[in-house]
């Protein structure tokens, strides 16, 4: 661990912002759910009343419907700069983000790793207080056999600054409808077409939202609470403009959305798609004796040169 100290922290970072980035608010192709709960044909009447409905209007509908939901299955890609991520799980948004992930890490961050000890695979678990990473035998190797990390998050924004706030408040108010409200604070939201992804009808909407819209958000059916968590994400992460797009089902679930935008690490694109809505997601902490704290990893790199 003391040869690889800061390199092993540096990367680690960076991987714990890929995988919050992708599951809380930055979100693949897979198959939808038809049942209760899921991306399914939906019902003639609530069809017929969204029809009715403008983008913006039709959009909040979207968000209520989708984070009533509280669960799904996901699968998500991040691009970070020259970094990328691909991860499958469940996840549950009832109380925080809370559920599981695996996949795999690639570019940049894959050589980070590699020197570190890793071996690009990577397991990220999501609990009320903490997230636990796993990235193989290769890095337990350098954790004293010990395979997850503990990221408490009252530690990240002690440890990391604005950075480690930022992911703090991204994975305890995490909701997959967070590009759907930056959407409707855009006022500018226009449906683009029709198509099926992976098999479900879905409506496409997709809009520009710049930084300096958000002042004027308000009244355009988001909270002040919501309009003040995306300002203070724009702050956070150096955004001025985001691109989005989100493909709505029939049955006005959020199926599949990307976005897109210039930030301090570079260019970030995230793509998610949601299936099997209701899902049930169960997740315990990993086992005291396979598990470090990154506190205390944080410490005992302070001593390395």
């Amino acid at each position: 661990m003391r040869k690889t100290g800061r390199t092993f922290l540096a990367a680690t970072v960076v991987v714990l912002a890929l995988t919050a980035t992708g599951c809380a608010s930055k979100g693949g192709d897979g198959s939808a759910s038809s049942s209760t709960g899921g991306t399914g044909g939906g019902n003639s009447a609530s069809d017929a009343q969204a029809a009715a409905l403008d983008p913006a209007a039709l959009l909040k509908l979207v968000g209520e419907k989708t984070s009533a939901a509280k669960s799904a299955k996901v699968e998500v890609t991040t691009e970070m700069g020259t970094s990328k991520t691909a991860m499958k799980g469940a996840i549950s948004w009832e109380s925080g983000l809370q559920g599981e992930v695996s996949g795999n890490v690639g570019g940049a961050m894959a050589e980070s790793l590699t020197e570190a000890g890793g071996d690009g695979s990577i397991t990220a678990r999501y609990l009320s207080d903490a997230m636990y990473i796993n990235m193989g035998d290769g890095m337990a190797a350098q954790l004293g056999g010990a395979h997850w990390i503990k990221y408490g998050y009252a530690d990240l924004a002690k440890l990391m600054g604005a950075a480690g706030d930022s992911l703090k408040n991204q994975l305890q108010n995490a909701d997959p409808v967070s590009s759907v409200r930056a959407l409707i604070a855009s006022g500018k939201v226009e449906k683009t077409g029709t198509e099926n992804v992976a098999g479900v009808k879905s409506t496409k909407y997709e809009g520009d939202l710049a930084a300096v819209d958000l002042a004027q958000a308000g009244g355009k059916g988001l909270t002040s609470e919501q309009t003040e968590a995306l300002q203070k994400q724009f702050t956070d992460s150096g955004i001025t403009t985001e691109h989005i797009e989100v493909w709505i089902s029939t049955d006005n679930l959020l199926v599949k959305k990307v976005e897109s935008f210039d930030s301090k690490v570079g260019k970030v694109v995230s793509t998610a798609l949601y299936t099997d809505y209701g899902s049930s997601v169960t997740t315990s902490a990993p086992s005291a004796s396979d598990t470090v704290d990154f506190a205390e990893l944080m410490q005992a790199a302070q001593g390395v040169s």
